[in-house]
């Protein structure tokens, strides 16, 4: 199942596989099999488009599992950008939705987020920190399906695992010293703001975001 039109294409080999097997004449200009080439999204010629611009688009995101939402953040962090913003503002929310309605659990959510950065971003270290700050922005401004001790919780996850990348960068002197703070709305902009500081003595365990 394709989650984004960049990555509906199929190539179907079928006439190429019934030539070898059936065919006693070698291939030439006027004798050869054809491969044909597809989009699940439905339009090849436009999802072709999206590909060649780097734009995302999708459909019925409530749909697929997971809602598309670690795809989504992923092709963002490569520089793609949505076909349409207005519409992939309500887009969003849908994936949101549909991801906790699959991972509800907090212990799922971090074994699925982990799992995807270690299965993408393999030797881009730089590009997991990037990737989880616009996977937590995303959810921060588009979740809607969330009780706020749960949405708390999640932000403060993803606060935790880019804090936990960027010490295995050296990109701070030791996260065991490091507390993160959860800043509580998208309209909040103050930008003397940190995500996080080095406390001056070691701090045993991860202090938790109210």
């Amino acid at each position: 199942q394709f989650e984004f039109s960049v990555d509906s294409f199929q190539i179907v080999l079928d006439s190429m596989l019934s030539h070898y097997e059936q065919s006693q004449l070698p291939m030439s200009q006027s004798h050869h099999p054809t491969v044909l080439g597809e989009s699940m999204y439905g339009d090849f010629s436009t999802a072709l488009h999206h590909l060649r611009n780097k734009l995302i688009a999708t459909k019925r995101p409530e749909e697929i599992r997971g809602g598309g939402l670690l795809k989504y953040c992923n092709l963002l962090v490569r520089a793609f950008q949505p076909a349409s913003q207005e519409e992939f503002k309500a887009l969003e929310r849908y994936m949101c939705s549909r991801f906790f309605i699959d991972f509800p659990d907090i212990g799922e959510q971090q074994r699925k987020v982990e799992a995807y950065l270690q299965s993408h971003f393999i030797g881009e270290d730089k590009s997991k920190y990037d990737y989880l700050q616009i996977l937590r922005k995303v959810v921060n401004e588009s979740t809607v399906c969330l009780m706020g001790h749960e949405r708390r919780q999640t932000l403060q996850l993803l606060a935790s695992m880019s804090v936990r990348v960027l010490a295995e960068q050296s990109a701070i002197p030791d996260a065991s010293c490091v507390t993160c703070y959860y800043q509580p709305a998208p309209y909040v902009r103050d930008h003397n703001f940190s995500n996080y500081y080095v406390a001056n003595q070691n701090i045993p365990t991860w202090l938790p975001c109210n």
